[in-house]
């Protein structure tokens, strides 16, 4: 059957899929996406149901290129751009805090907000042709939000985030692996899929109250961010003209040309 939702949820034997649907546009985020995603999640921390929940892409093209680039040039104000940052916080903080264990099954493109999803799960899974990369600066003159320095500071260190950052250039699931950036890479689709699911199982025959508090624990030892600081970084950003610059760039195919105002 083919699937027609942009974002697409059902359960299975206990374990919830989490399948975005958007091939064309490498799996990248609509508001509507997030919005979906962030009632999936609030559902499940109110029933504990189901018992694991695994995300991907719904073809090996990508696992989310992050937020649709489109969403944003629709916006005219700082405050709009900063309420949607916010909406994508709050569904990363969501899933985050799921009292489930969580796995993000990744095939193809991981980047932006997309590689930000698969941080804020439990696990991480990949195969040979996923590429992981944070072009913040390269294509979008933008800034992470605090919860996601968090996060992937917390995956693989200061070291290796400033060079995701600062290089902006993909890096293949061999070296993602070699870093702590996912845990294992298998061999197509089919495998990612199978091992995704044996995970989940593995995973619901635990005992809920220590999953959840290790979940719990684990949150409260990582760093924090200074939160106001990175708001601050995040508003200058996005009140840019490198900002508008880079998104007139993208959609119209072209390099953008950024020179820090």
């Amino acid at each position: 059957m083919q699937l027609r939702e942009e974002l697409v949820f059902h359960v299975t034997e206990g374990i919830g899929h989490v399948l975005f649907n958007r091939p064309h546009k490498l799996h990248a985020f609509t508001r509507n996406m997030y919005e979906r995603l962030l009632k999936i999640c609030q559902e499940i921390h109110e029933t504990e149901r189901p018992q694991a929940l695994v995300l991907m892409g719904a073809t090996d093209v990508a696992f989310s290129a992050g937020t649709d680039i489109a969403e944003f040039a629709a916006l005219d104000t700082v405050e709009d751009v900063l309420a949607l940052e916010d909406l994508s916080d709050s569904v990363l903080d969501a899933l985050e805090r799921l009292p489930i264990p969580t796995i993000a099954a990744i095939a193809g493109i991981c980047s932006g907000g997309g590689l930000s999803l698969a941080a804020a799960c439990d696990i991480r899974v990949a195969t040979p042709n996923a590429r992981f990369s944070l072009p913040y600066g390269r294509t979008m003159a933008n800034c992470m939000s605090a919860g996601n320095f968090e996060r992937l500071h917390a995956l693989i260190g200061a070291a290796e985030l400033r060079r995701l950052l600062f290089e902006g250039q993909p890096i293949d699931a061999a070296r993602a692996l070699a870093i702590g950036l996912v845990d294992e890479v298998v061999n197509d689709l089919g495998a990612l899929e199978g091992k995704a699911g044996y995970i989940a199982r593995l995973s619901m025959s635990q005992a809920p109250l220590t999953l959840r508090a290790t979940k719990a624990v684990l949150l409260s030892l990582r760093p924090k961010a200074d939160r106001a600081k990175v708001r601050k970084w995040q508003e200058r950003c996005y009140a840019s003209a490198d900002f508008r610059e880079a998104i007139d760039a993208f959609l119209n195919k072209r390099a953008p040309m950024l020179h820090g105002r």
